[in-house]
């Protein structure tokens, strides 16, 4: 027969009992509660490195897509009117447009006259020449590195010594690809000190 002290002491000790797994229930929940937070957080997380890089990349296209040049060409000596002529040579020579108007992403060179491709893409080229002299060849090439892409050409004859010509073309270039303007040998053209009449411009359409 159980005493009264006994029952007693059987209940402080169930209440104790219950009490530690009370505890560990909490302690079970508390931990489930961080674990789930700590998920969330790095969700969150993820998800904001993922923007950031977004627009990264969307800053680093509009970047790259930042090309595009004007530059014209001026005469080693000019007369009284400031028109000067560049050639005829006994060899092909490539035309430096000396004088640069705009030169966004410093792709054209105006010491070798070449523009350089800083990204892959498709590019807009455009030129125009200029002459004013008789019975001679005028005109110039377009290049894509060695490969002739437009040429211009006249002979100037006795009645007609004064022209402009102008093309244009759409290039896919690599990396490095190089884009100049060339004299074809024995020919000539003009240009001034005070007009921009002899020109070549080049833009970025869209990198690929």
């Amino acid at each position: 027969m159980k005493t009264a002290g006994a029952v007693l002491l059987l209940l402080w000790l169930g209440l104790l009992a219950g009490a530690a797994e009370g505890g560990k229930a909490e302690l079970t929940c508390l931990a489930d509660i961080d674990l789930f937070q700590l998920k969330e957080e790095v969700r969150q997380t993820k998800a904001q490195l993922k923007a950031i890089e977004t627009r990264l990349a969307a800053s680093e296209k509009t970047a790259k897509g930042s090309v595009a040049f004007t530059a014209a060409l001026q005469p080693p000596s000019w007369d009284k009117t400031g028109n000067g002529h560049i050639g005829p040579f006994s060899t092909e020579m490539t035309i430096i447009h000396q004088k640069v108007l705009t030169n966004v992403g410093q792709a054209y060179d105006s010491k070798t006259g070449v523009f350089t491709a800083p990204v892959r893409g498709v590019y807009f080229f455009t030129f125009t020449t200029y002459s004013w002299v008789k019975e001679a060849n005028i005109g110039v090439k377009l290049m894509k590195n060695s490969e002739e892409v437009l040429l211009v050409w006249e002979w100037q004859d006795k009645g007609d010594n004064e022209d402009f010509a102008s093309n244009s073309v759409l290039l896919e270039l690599k990396v490095g690809d190089r884009v100049y303007m060339r004299l074809p040998s024995g020919y000539r053209v003009a240009a001034s000190i005070w007009s921009n009449i002899h020109t070549f411009s080049g833009f970025l359409l869209y990198p690929q």
